[in-house]
């Protein structure tokens, strides 16, 4: 989760972040991917020293490749710079 806590701190402190409608929606789709990759976390442990502990971790990979495609590895410091770049 450590995108979506930059994002709230940097939203607390500097109000509303001026993106474009596109880099929003990218922001958005990162909370929500980091979201999902917790909430399945979870929901494994909850398997733990089960046969089905290991069958949530395609589900994972999934939802952690598409926030490496999202965010390309950068810091959230960066990763934020770069989409105040962007214009619509």
């Amino acid at each position: 989760m450590k995108y979506t806590k930059y994002f709230g701190l940097i939203t607390k402190e500097q109000g509303r972040l001026n993106l474009s409608t596109e880099q929003f929606q990218r922001m958005m789709n990162i909370v929500h991917s980091e979201g999902v990759i917790l909430g399945l976390n979870k929901v494994k442990e909850t398997y733990k020293d089960t046969n089905q502990y290991y069958k949530y971790d395609t589900i994972i990979l999934k939802h952690e490749v598409q926030l490496t495609d999202l965010t390309g590895n950068l810091a959230p410091d960066l990763l934020i710079e770069e989409m105040m770049r962007f214009e619509d």
